[in-house]
């Protein structure tokens, strides 16, 4: 059994990288939709836009990386929780978009944006605990 360690300057830098580039891969696939003709008709008075996408996808990823962050200072729980608790979030958050004035189509899409960030916080936490050397200060859940 070996222990990972993670700092939070790997895990910030590597967070911000992936959520900017979660961010563009959100915007795409919003961009596509609306490309296609999808409506992300919340109701009759609002509808989502891509700068909703970008910033909810964001404002994900800041809190998941401070949650990440104050971990490491309590010295746990260990990142493989918080990835565990990141994809279940991003799982739970399509409950969201279920209630929609939109298409199956908008719906599905949507959903996917919000997999798509869980994903990519998940894949964040993995590279910045294998970034980080073994001397850091925080022992982090045992891996195999």
């Amino acid at each position: 059994m070996t222990t990972t360690t993670i700092r939070i300057r790997p895990l910030l830098t590597t967070g911000a990288v992936a959520a900017a580039a979660t961010a563009a891969v959100n915007a795409v696939i919003f961009s596509l939709g609306r490309a296609a003709g999808v409506d992300y008709v919340v109701d009759s008075t609002t509808t989502v836009a891509v700068a909703d996408v970008v910033t909810f996808t964001l404002m994900a990823f800041a809190v998941g990386l401070v949650a990440a962050a104050v971990a490491r200072g309590l010295r746990r729980p260990g990142y493989r929780a918080l990835q565990v608790v990141g994809a279940v979030i991003a799982v739970a958050s399509i409950a969201m978009d279920l209630p929609i004035d939109g298409s199956p189509a908008a719906k599905l899409l949507l959903a996917s944006m919000h997999l798509v960030t869980g994903a990519g916080f998940v894949v964040a936490l993995e590279v910045a605990a294998s970034s980080s050397p073994a001397s850091a200060s925080l022992q982090l859940a045992p891996t195999r």
